[in-house]
């Protein structure tokens, strides 16, 4: 990955990688629009951080095209999107919060768990197969 240092992976690089990996899961194709949709962003400030996130070799974009991500973008949004069903399931399951919570919950603690601390979690959890959602959790 050719991530500069002064553009490493954030916070908010990671939602965009995991949008984009979620929307190609869902069977989409997206682009910019469907992109500042699904983070309620405005489509300017979506088109100027994908054209970084494309420069940094995470995701390849073509002006007024969709927009699809490299084997090193997949490989985060398939990271992010694994961490992010697991703590839903634990706040769900073990900390008894309603499904309707769990989703913005997790969306603000994937960024702070570490890998360890996630293969620790999912074994605590005894590695569950869907989120409380129904979503297929994979590595």
């Amino acid at each position: 990955m050719r991530t500069s240092p002064s553009r490493r992976i954030t916070a908010t690089r990671e939602d965009y990688i995991r949008a984009i990996y979620i929307l190609q899961e869902k069977g989409i194709e997206p682009g910019i629009m469907q992109i500042a949709e699904r983070l309620q962003l405005s489509k300017s400030t979506v088109s100027e951080r994908i054209k970084e996130l494309t420069a940094d070799g995470l995701t390849i974009s073509k002006p007024y095209s969709t927009v699809s991500l490299t084997k090193a973008g997949i490989r985060l949004g398939r990271n992010m999107t694994y961490k992010h069903r697991l703590i839903e399931v634990f706040l769900h399951e073990t900390l008894k919060l309603p499904t309707e919570k769990v989703h913005a919950e997790a969306e603000r603690l994937e960024h702070a768990f570490s890998d360890e601390a996630i293969t620790l979690l999912d074994a605590f959890l005894k590695h569950p197969t869907h989120d409380p959602h129904g979503s297929l959790i994979k590595k």
